[in-house]
């Protein structure tokens, strides 16, 4: 059966489903609508696991790997999926942590409902939690997370991380292994709107800007229009192991125009399989827009020189020479 810790499952009430405001009427009566029960976790789960190509790619990774008598610790059970598939091919015993109490509820039913959930241990805790007070039974020898949204560290990568630098054995295999971000330099006043805004109906409302986002935010690259201004180049590479320090990097303009910010993707290995949301790719991961705190004037063949902090801001610095 499937174990959800005592020590770590928060006790909650069974939701009640709410009565609407507004009536209903069936075969001439009068009756009140029922809600659903309130979702507090993000409706991408269901994007997420209807990515068929995400699901074979992460699928194939794990049936590669030789299970036999491991451990393996999952960091975000969700639904159950990953942790039911490492149980498939294998794995001795699987154990996963969902912070979420619904997830956790759904994640419960889903392994139950297989003939694996003798070897599922479910705690509905975070991973800090977990190592904090040592509750994992024993060391992994796999590590699997997927706690990474568009812009790679938006989900709690560095904390992730640590938990994970903790736990870990120097012969732990950690999946994914290495994570390289990319981007390229783009003129898109479409983005940028998303994030700013000047006037509106004749009305100064840039006070608003405030509150833009200085960091990234989810866009579908595909749905706007942008000029590319650079070839892609290398943002910074992430692995939960190393604490990394922020590169510096260098975009080469291939055209002169006004630079709006950075559109950037990652390439994440799982084994030899690569999970990326670059652009043209139709999976659940959006794109990733970092918006320059003002526009940037380049030229072609300039370099621009550029720097990335832990929560995704890219600045531009001064640029460099224009190549020849």
């Amino acid at each position: 059966m499937t174990v959800i810790s005592e020590l770590a499952v928060e006790k909650r009430p069974a939701a009640k489903a709410p009565k609407s405001a507004f009536p209903e009427k069936i075969r001439g009566r009068t009756v009140m609508a029922r809600a659903h029960p309130a979702r507090d976790f993000p409706a991408w789960h269901f994007a997420m696991l209807n990515d068929q190509d995400r699901n074979r790619a992460l699928e194939r990774a794990i049936s590669k790997l030789d299970l036999e008598r491991k451990v393996v610790f999952e960091v975000g059970t969700g639904c159950g999926l990953i942790a039911l598939l490492f149980a498939k091919y294998g794995a001795r015993h699987v154990y996963t942590c969902e912070t979420n109490g619904h997830l956790a509820d759904i994640a419960s039913r889903v392994i139950n409902s297989t003939g694996l959930s003798e070897r599922v241990t479910l705690f509905c805790a975070n991973s800090s939690k977990l190592v904090d007070e040592s509750l994992l039974p024993e060391q992994p020898d796999v590590i699997f997370t997927e706690t990474l949204d568009c812009g790679v560290v938006g989900e709690g990568f560095h904390a992730v991380a640590r938990d994970i630098r903790r736990v870990a054995r120097p012969d732990t295999l950690i999946m994914p292994g290495l994570i390289q971000q990319y981007g390229i330099l783009v003129e898109a006043p479409a983005l940028a709107k998303l994030n700013r805004v000047d006037e509106a109906c004749g009305f100064d409302v840039s006070a608003l800007n405030v509150f833009s986002t200085r960091s990234y935010f989810p866009v579908r690259e595909r749905l706007y229009d942008y000029t590319p201004l650079s070839e892609p180049f290398l943002l910074h590479e992430y692995n939960y192991l190393e604490e990394r320090p922020a590169l510096s990097a260098t975009a080469l303009a291939y055209r002169s125009g006004t630079a709006d910010g950075v559109l950037s993707w990652f390439e994440a290995q799982f084994g030899d399989e690569t999970i990326t949301n670059s652009p043209g790719t139709h999976g659940h991961w959006h794109q990733a827009f970092h918006p320059f705190g003002a526009t940037l004037e380049v030229d072609a063949k300039q370099e621009i020189a550029l720097s990335i902090d832990n929560h995704g801001h890219i600045a531009s610095h001064a640029s460099k020479e224009t190549r020849t």
